[in-house]
């Protein structure tokens, strides 16, 4: 394991892979209060690189890291091909949906808020709607507010913000959960990274590594 880079995506999925993590490995690296973004490897501990979640794919497809943690969402948003995915973690599960201030479904041509055009664009084409797409880095909620789009494109856990503004759920798009992705050449050569899947897989079944 000390010769095996981690790199996890920030915010929920590194907070729920927590748990992965101290199950399979033992002791979580990063303090409560810690800022920092890059912890080496120890004799019992793989590296950890904690990076943003379009960017983590990027990092292991170029061997800077072994193994990614982030979200199916953003993998289909931001497509690497140079990556394997090579197992669903089934934490920080959510959806991608389609959201407005009513259920009816949209008729074009609506203009619909999102920071998910890859997705929205595909989602419009395989529907035949007719829209325009406005891309925000996020408070997508407030675009039916204030009048910007008549519909959102955006990743929703329970839907209280969606509710906190009045908003109602027309479609699911995609559900998504973490992925664990894989550098093709590490994942067959270097035996830490198989491993490392193995020890993933087995504590989200809620087994001991050492009985898988």
């Amino acid at each position: 394991m000390s010769e095996l880079t981690v790199a996890i995506a920030k915010g929920r999925i590194l907070d729920s892979f927590r748990i992965l993590w101290e199950g399979s490995i033992g002791h979580w690296p990063i303090p409560n209060t810690s800022r920092q973004l890059w912890f080496p490897p120890t004799e019992q501990s793989p590296g950890m690189l904690i990076a943003r979640a379009r960017d983590i794919a990027t990092l292991v497809a170029l061997g800077v890291a072994d193994v990614g943690v982030v979200g199916l969402d953003v993998l289909r948003e931001y497509p690497t091909p140079d990556v394997l995915e090579v197992a669903d973690l089934a934490i920080s599960q959510c959806r991608v949906v389609i959201a407005g201030t009513h259920t009816d479904w949209p008729q074009g041509p609506v203009r619909i808020a999102t920071k998910y055009p890859r997705i929205a664009g595909s989602f419009l084409n395989q529907h035949q709607i007719a829209g325009e797409l406005v891309s925000l880095s996020g408070s997508l909620e407030l675009a039916p507010v204030l009048g910007l789009a008549s519909y959102i494109i955006d990743i929703v856990d329970t839907g209280r913000t969606l509710q906190e503004h009045d908003l109602f759920e027309v479609s699911t798009i995609m559900a998504s959960s973490a992925r664990l992705i894989a550098n093709p050449a590490h994942f067959y050569t270097k035996p830490e990274v198989q491993e490392f899947r193995d020890r993933m897989v087995c504590i989200r079944k809620g087994e001991p590594y050492a009985n898988c």
